[in-house]
């Protein structure tokens, strides 16, 4: 049976999902994924980027109240263009960062840039699932992405040690140009999910009072956190074992994915065969202990012994998120839909906004910057347990 134009399939959202997917993935390898790293290179301290993190919550935040407004006036096209427009943003105030006031806009601009990116790819993979694919979906999705981003972060980390951001900016300008093109001159099929359209607008009291059985608050207020200690410190921390040379962080970070990629496939089959609870309460077990390990991870450690421990923290991590974004997704299908990717983002980014305020002002009062970074990590390792209380009673009634 054929489907009408004007009602796109999943398979219609899963092809544009993945050619959206895989050039921003090539984009974000470039340059975003290095923005820390960036800062750190520029001498802007922990201090500094902390509240670089806490302003591009806020900034990331203002962003989804105007793209939860925006949706239901644009179109796919527009929403897509939107996002590489801010995408070209985020590289050019990253280019002026050098004074405190262009770091504002730098950091406020990297998180509007994030919503719009983000918000839009939760939105159309939210559209390409069906009740009992999440695990299986999720799993190509990350495989998909990891692929992408490694060749971006190649290049990106190459041309950022030996030719500077200007010609990343050319190429990101040419990507997103050509991108553009091609996703216009398929416009007329381009709709956004019509669950997403015939949603009401989300009022921020609503947000605020959001709560149900599955303890979704708390839990997205914690992954704010724990997001950007992945993204931002612990590649502040790989940064300084590659002896800062951007060259070397990204071939580590290709080595690290590749050698999950190789022990995920391995043990693949071994992981399908475990209850769907079980595995999430391992992979947040697991994903715990990788905190505590970090902490011990020093430049003094012999290489055997410094890559086996960055190994099982790339494998730890990756395989938590991979069991956290399959519940998220289901308890999205089973709650509010596109309202709960909405909560996720706005109770995560504030309190990202209030959490790195805080841990800036923690660093402001010390000085050893790779002793700061053990030290949250230990710190962090016993609350990521918390991450065992989402959903819980949901997961033990489908279990029994």
């Amino acid at each position: 049976m054929q489907t009408s134009s004007d009602e796109p399939t999943s398979l219609n959202y899963s092809r544009v999902f993945y050619q959206y997917l895989g050039v921003h993935s090539l984009l974000i390898g470039l340059f975003p994924f290095f923005a820390p790293v960036f800062l750190w290179d520029r001498q802007y301290g922990l201090t500094e980027i902390s509240f670089f993190i806490s302003l591009s919550g806020l900034g990331f935040c203002v962003a989804l109240f105007f793209w939860d407004r925006l949706i239901r006036n644009i179109s796919l096209f527009q929403l897509m263009l939107i996002s590489f427009l801010f995408e070209i943003g985020v590289l050019f105030s990253s280019h002026i960062s050098f004074a405190t006031a262009m770091l504002v806009c730098f950091s406020i601009s990297y998180g509007v840039y994030n919503c719009f990116f983000w918000t839009t790819q939760r939105a159309l993979f939210f559209e390409t699932l069906s009740e009992n694919n999440t695990g299986r979906k999720f799993g190509n999705f990350q495989i998909f992405v990891a692929a992408i981003l490694q060749i971006g972060i190649f290049i990106g980390g190459v041309l950022l040690e030996r030719s500077g951001l200007i010609i990343i900016y050319l190429i990101s300008v040419a990507i997103c140009f050509i991108a553009a093109w091609f996703f216009y001159s398929q416009k007329n099929t381009l709709q956004l999910p019509t669950q997403l359209l015939n949603k009401r607008v989300l009022s921020i009291r609503e947000v605020i009072q959001y709560k149900d059985k599955h303890n979704t608050r708390l839990i997205f207020l914690l992954d704010g956190l724990y997001l950007f200690l992945e993204s931002f410190f612990w590649l502040i921390t790989l940064f300084m074992l590659a002896h800062e040379s951007f060259w070397r962080l990204g071939v580590m970070v290709i080595i690290l994915s590749v050698v999950f990629f190789v022990i995920f496939v391995i043990i693949k089959n071994t992981i399908d065969h475990i209850a769907t609870h079980t595995m999430y309460k391992i992979a947040t077990l697991l994903y715990a202990l990788s905190w505590g390990i970090r902490g011990f991870v020093t430049d003094e450690l012999t290489l055997e012994w410094l890559f086996i421990m960055l190994v099982a923290i790339t494998f730890c991590t990756s395989f938590f998120r991979l069991a956290f974004n399959k519940r998220f997704y289901d308890l999205a299908k089973l709650t509010t839909a596109h309202h709960y990717l909405i909560k996720k983002s706005y109770y995560s980014q504030l309190f990202i906004a209030v959490i790195y305020l805080l841990i800036g002002l923690a660093f402001s009062t010390a000085d050893n910057a790779f002793e700061q970074l053990q030290w949250l990590y230990w710190l962090c390792a016993p609350l990521a347990l918390a991450y065992l209380c989402y959903g819980y009673q949901h997961y033990q009634y489908k279990i029994s």
